[in-house]
């Protein structure tokens, strides 16, 4: 998706790719400790929520999970707040569900901080699988559109990017 080299990206994945609040419970929670260690230490200036269509977490919002599965129920509530009436709209819940994600990076003091001060960048992505194509979410239009066709995405504005030869594209 990105054609980063090796080295190039830090990736988060879970289930969902959901975002735990920041509420300084010091728990054991990978995902935040990863969020603080990238914006923190590795300084990245730029954190995009990626989901993608057919995603088993949203359905699971819908449909449930096994009685066992106590920590996955309660992990899926962190998208509760996207869900949507009805099943027919799972992939507006998707798309619902990567911006409370972008929301709640913005209640980390860090990412707050930062991209108020215009050195980190938030973005919001929905892969759809079955066509190849990401969707971004258009801060200007409110909406997810073909990545091909937008005009503006995350919280720009955006520094020109230079690439490794130093060419600026």
């Amino acid at each position: 998706l990105t054609g980063a080299g090796p080295g190039e990206l830090f990736l988060v994945r879970n289930v969902g790719a959901f975002v735990p609040p920041w509420n300084q419970s010091h728990g054991f929670h990978g995902t935040a400790a990863a969020i603080e260690f990238a914006v923190l230490n590795l300084n990245v200036s730029r954190i995009v929520v990626c989901g993608h269509s057919h995603c088993g977490a949203i359905r699971a919002l819908y449909g449930g999970v096994p009685a066992e599965a106590q920590n996955l129920a309660q992990w899926l509530e962190l998208g509760r707040e996207a869900v949507l009436p009805g099943p027919e709209a799972l992939t507006r819940t998707e798309q619902r569900a990567i911006v409370l994600q972008l929301e709640r990076l913005m209640d980390y003091p860090m990412v707050r901080e930062r991209v108020e001060a215009g050195t980190l960048t938030l973005h919001g992505w929905h892969y759809v699988i079955e066509d190849g194509e990401v969707h971004v979410f258009d801060v200007r239009s409110g909406a997810f559109v073909a990545a091909s066709e937008a005009t503006h995405s995350g919280t720009g504005p955006y520094p020109p990017y230079v690439e490794h030869d130093g060419q600026v594209l």
